[in-house]
Parts: C-alpha cells; structure tokens; sequence
C-alpha cells in the first residue's frame, strides 16, 4: 500500500513539474519591436540607404510603392473572392466536381497573378537602378517579409532554439 502511495505521488509530482515547463516564458525584449511590418519596413529603408539613390530615383520608388500597394489591394481582395466561392460550392448541398476546380484554378491564377505582379514590381525598381547601384541590390540579401510564411519559419526556429536552451539548463 505504502508503495502504491508513493508512486502515485511521485507521478503526481512529476506532472507537475513537467507541465510547469508549458507555462515558463521567454521575458520580452524590449530592444527588438516584433512584427513583419516592422521588419519589411526596417529592411527596405536599411536597402535604400544602402544604395544611395537620388532623389529623383526616390520619388520614383515612392510612386512605384503606392502603385505597387493599390494594385496589391484588388490582387489580395480577388483571391479573397475566390477562396469564399469555394467555400460556399463545398458547402452547398449539391458539390459539382467541375465547380469546384473551376474555383480552385481561379485561385491558383489569382495566386499566379501576386506572384507576378511582385515579381514586376522588384524588376521595375531594379529597371531604376544605375550599374553600380545593381551591384549593391545584388549583394545584399534579400530580407523582404513577403506574407507570414517567413515569419512562421523564424517563429518554428525561435521556438526550436527556446527548447534546446532548456533542455541544455
């Protein structure tokens, strides 16, 4: 009986301890802002300093910028529009195998469309550059945030590291 106690509160304890681990938190860094916004920001300007365009090849990327956001806007709103139809043709009682990859090819072509018009974007502003600034664009990295799929890689190796530091203490 007495070992049948102590086991049980050895599990018990052992619960406990183990669970604690869930709860225990990184403290915030109050030196780095989080955020892709924040990133893709810091490493566009970090970009632009770099190259030392003039001001008329400012003005220019500036516009290219707006341009580039307002196009991006209708781009996003029609892939939202087809991800929704697809949602309503499965939900629906009646699913047409041909609606549905009607609705799927519409959103690989919208997807398509991003792609591209991203693709465009960074080749006109490329198009602005002098030679020699072309060679400073090449040799820099490219840091750009471009949707959450980086963010999620960078938050999966945060977390990866976290665990092996605890695992090391």
């Amino acid at each position: 009986m007495k070992t049948r106690s102590k086991s049980i509160v050895t599990a018990i304890v052992l619960t406990l301890l183990l669970s604690s681990f869930n709860f225990a938190q990184n403290p915030p860094r109050p030196d780095k802002p989080m955020g892709p916004n924040f990133q893709m920001k810091y490493n566009m300007q970090d970009r632009i300093d770099k190259l030392n365009l003039t001001d008329a090849q400012r003005d220019q990327f500036q516009k290219m910028r707006l341009d580039f956001q307002k196009q991006m806007i209708d781009l996003k709103a029609n892939l939202q529009k087809s991800e929704l139809e697809l949602k309503e043709i499965q939900s629906s009682d009646n699913i047409s195998r041909s609606a549905v990859l009607n609705a799927v090819n519409n959103i690989s072509e919208n997807k398509a469309a991003i792609a591209m018009a991203m693709a465009n974007h960074k080749m006109d502003m490329y198009d602005v550059l002098t030679p020699d600034q072309r060679k400073i664009w090449k040799g820099m990295k490219n840091h750009h945030v471009y949707g959450k799929k980086m963010m999620q890689y960078k938050m999966k190796n945060k977390f990866k590291q976290n665990i092996k530091k605890r695992i090391a203490n």
